[in-house]
């Protein structure tokens, strides 16, 4: 499949980057649909995005104000992340991690429905998709609450790993650690959004104290060799979102963003969508937009897909 990936990105040949195996495990369940898919279950249109948001503030501005008083209920929940299952159909994703947070499992009526639900959209649109859901606190959490509940939700197994997102520097990371000492006793892979907004060193302190495997964004890793290094050598992931960063005003734009220094120094990358809904690019797009860039060739492209698929042979995909 390498070639026909390859041969995508030279030609601009959606339908044959649509048809290569691609992940996607940086996603947001209920942003994680497609636009149209949203327009055509509700019968109405929304804008589009923007080319850039005034932060992570605009960004919520935005959406509350365009998209979600028309999908805020349970309804409109369940719409959205069908939309995901989806959309992962349609692009081919065989490896999927979405994250969803507590209140969302509760508004469903708890785990056991909570687990019917997903588990029927990824058995009707992929099932040869490997799955990873993703539990997910806010930044801004009570964390003494959460850690005394989180039991109910991790101890089935069912979820593969944790991450706190929603803003950096709300808490210090140290505050976090009941939480993620609960992953590491169900076995979690532990992750979280650092790295975006803050310095460089905060993603080395985040993956120290923690004892996160993989980063959501890190991007301004980038700004330090030795951060960089650390990332390399203890084989620390970051999955990055290309078009989040750009329209957030976090990257200045596709050509120099900050995947480029990374790859070049041995970090490993991935590359995802974070939140489709809103950033409006789907999985082959970002790979897309970041060729046409000359950001990165198609071959460094190709072996960043099988990062995300966690692949190391031509003969697996």
């Amino acid at each position: 499949m390498q070639n026909l990936f390859c041969e995508g990105l030279l030609e601009n040949d959606i339908v044959k980057l649509l048809e290569v195996p691609k992940s996607d495990i940086h996603n947001h369940s209920t942003k994680g649909c497609r636009r149209a898919w949203l327009e055509e279950h509700l019968k109405r249109s929304f804008p589009k995005p923007p080319d850039r948001f005034d932060g992570l503030r605009g960004m919520q501005e935005w959406f509350t104000a365009t998209i979600k008083p028309y999908c805020k209920d349970i309804g409109g929940m369940l719409i959205r992340w069908e939309g995901a299952f989806a959309e992962a159909r349609r692009n081919n994703i065989k490896r999927l991690s979405m994250n969803f947070g507590a209140s969302e499992i509760d508004l469903i009526g708890g785990m056991d429905a909570f687990k019917s639900i997903i588990g029927d959209f990824h058995l009707k649109y992929c099932p040869n998709t490997v799955f990873e859901p993703e539990i997910t606190y806010i930044s801004a959490c009570n964390i003494e609450q959460e850690a005394e509940k989180i039991d109910r939700y991790i101890s089935s197994g069912f979820f593969k790993s944790i991450d706190v997102c929603g803003g950096e520097n709300v808490q210090p990371f140290e505050a976090f650690l009941p939480l993620y000492r609960k992953a590491e006793q169900y076995h979690l892979s532990k992750k979280m959004h650092v790295g975006e907004t803050g310095p460089a060193e905060n993603v080395m302190r985040a993956v120290e104290v923690l004892g996160l495997s993989e980063v959501h964004h890190g991007i301004n890793a980038a700004a330090s060799a030795n951060v960089m290094r650390f990332l390399a050598d203890n084989r620390i992931q970051l999955n990055v979102c290309p078009s989040s960063n750009v329209m957030l005003g976090y990257a200045t734009g596709y050509r120099d963003h900050p995947i480029k220094i990374l790859y070049e120094n041995g970090v490993k990358v991935t590359i995802n969508t974070d939140d489709l809904l809103i950033f409006d690019s789907s999985i082959e797009n970002e790979y897309l937009l970041l060729y046409r860039a000359g950001t990165l060739s198609a071959g460094q492209l190709d072996e960043i897909r099988k990062n995300g698929l966690d692949i190391h042979s031509e003969d697996e995909l």
